[in-house]
């Protein structure tokens, strides 16, 4: 880095330094100076500004002012990426408590506002008389991709999650009307988009995906797509927002399935209540009741 060389000054003769100070000190108007006018605005001379960019490993004057302007435009960015990270290093245990409701609910809000009524209605016409469900994703969007099948699974719906194709679960299920789920935060990711490909080549899943904005090559191969916000940061609370609102959304699907078929669930859960003291804890607490 340009700015930090010219800080450690490593080697650098007294006039050399003189420049260095120069340009630390008016580093954006030096980004439209000539090494003349740097010369002479360091009280040195045209030479000594060349010999200094070579120093920091550079041809010359015009690659160092190129190189200095990407470095600053760089920094500004990352200092404009900070300026709205809601954690800081000055936050502390209260502020952290506070701040992460605030960036749940705002996931939240923005996925609700951004959803697309005419898409959710047509997945929701498909959830009905649904066979089964499969989701997809890589990473944490896997791990995201577990928790939703099992909360599926619960509905009695056949529910999966995997993390690349399985060509021979999908060959049987190949008669069954299913859904697919691809859960890509950036939208970009490689292994998904080839996933969404081959299913839409290979198989009469529905698929939707769940994307980042990023979406451009996978978009081809889905028949729906929800893209989830995902904010600016140079840190890694990018994940909590997309893992919120991508949650958020399957949270939705689950309770569609729910209420479209509330009676059946109703009493599946009563009945599942004559069977509740077979459960470990129940039998665990009645051998201490019988203890004591």
């Amino acid at each position: 880095m340009l700015i930090e060389q010219l800080r450690n000054e490593e080697h650098f003769t007294n006039h050399e330094k003189d420049v260095a100070h120069f340009i630390l000190d008016n580093i954006d108007e030096v980004s439209n100076m000539t090494s003349e006018q740097l010369a002479k605005s360091a009280y040195t001379s045209k030479a000594t500004v060349v010999r200094l960019c070579q120093k920091l490993g550079l041809h010359g004057y015009q690659e160092f002012r190129l190189k200095l302007v990407a470095e600053i435009n760089q920094n500004n960015l990352i200092n404009r990426l900070l300026a709205n990270e809601p954690i800081t290093n000055a936050s502390s245990y209260m502020d952290i408590m506070q701040t992460l409701p605030l960036l749940y609910d705002k996931a939240i809000t923005n996925t609700r506002l951004s959803l697309d009524k005419n898409c959710m209605n047509r997945i929701n016409n498909s959830l009905k008389n649904l066979d089964c469900i499969n989701i997809y994703g890589t990473g944490i969007s896997y791990m995201l991709a577990q928790s939703a099948a099992f909360k599926f699974s619960t509905l009695g719906i056949d529910c999966s999650a995997y993390e690349r194709i399985n060509a021979h679960a999908l060959s049987a299920k190949k008669e069954k009307k299913t859904i697919s789920f691809l859960i890509s935060f950036t939208g970009a990711n490689r292994t998904v988009t080839r996933i969404a490909e081959y299913l839409k080549q290979s198989t009469n899943n529905y698929i939707v995906g769940i994307v980042g904005p990023h979406h451009k090559d996978i978009q081809q191969w889905c028949d729906e797509l929800i893209e989830i916000p995902n904010r600016d940061s140079l840190l890694s609370l990018d994940i909590i927002t997309s893992f919120t609102a991508t949650n958020y959304i399957l949270d939705i699907f689950f309770s569609i399935i729910l209420a479209n078929n509330y009676d059946a669930h109703v009493k599946s859960s009563i009945e599942m209540l004559q069977y509740e003291s077979l459960l470990l804890n129940k039998n665990y607490d009645s051998v201490l009741n019988e203890k004591e």
